[in-house]
């Protein structure tokens, strides 16, 4: 199992995002899928309840996903905050996704509130430096078969 991909969403935009492999031929417009996943996620919460939406499944890969809240400095209240990860889709995946994969995010998020609550989240160059975090976060995780094999022998 690899991450192919990680990053936060707030407000229906990217406030990170780290690609470690590719999911798609061409290229995807950023803020237009934050936008539509952000939507979905709203969608499937009201619809089916608040926490029982956990990943969406599609025919090669999964999205995995948790929600918290941060406050911004512009907000009175705490707003959704989202982490995600796409991961290549597998049997028993929800094995996979709540024992890794959820925990993995859980302490990206912890870690992006702990050192961006009640900050300006609106100018989004100012998050760059959190990708490594998402590197030292995920590690082997996000590598593939050969690139830990090339690890070990290089």
């Amino acid at each position: 199992m690899v991450i192919r991909e990680a990053g936060l969403l707030f407000r229906g935009f990217t406030l990170v995002k780290k690609s470690y492999h590719k999911t798609t031929l061409g290229k995807i417009d950023t803020d237009l899928r934050s936008g539509l996943l952000t939507a979905l996620l709203n969608f499937a919460e009201t619809a089916f309840s608040i926490g029982a939406v956990e990943y969406f499944e599609g025919n090669k890969f999964t999205i995995a996903f948790i929600n918290e809240k941060i406050l911004a400095d512009d907000s009175v209240e705490p707003e959704l905050l989202v982490s995600y990860a796409i991961i290549d889709k597998q049997k028993k995946i929800d094995k996979y996704v709540s024992k890794i994969v959820h925990p993995l995010l859980i302490k990206v998020a912890k870690e992006f509130k702990a050192q961006n609550e009640r900050k300006n989240l609106s100018e989004i160059s100012q998050f760059k430096i959190f990708k490594n975090n998402l590197d030292q976060i995920f590690g082997s995780d996000a590598k593939n078969v050969d690139q830990k094999l090339r690890g070990l022998f290089y």
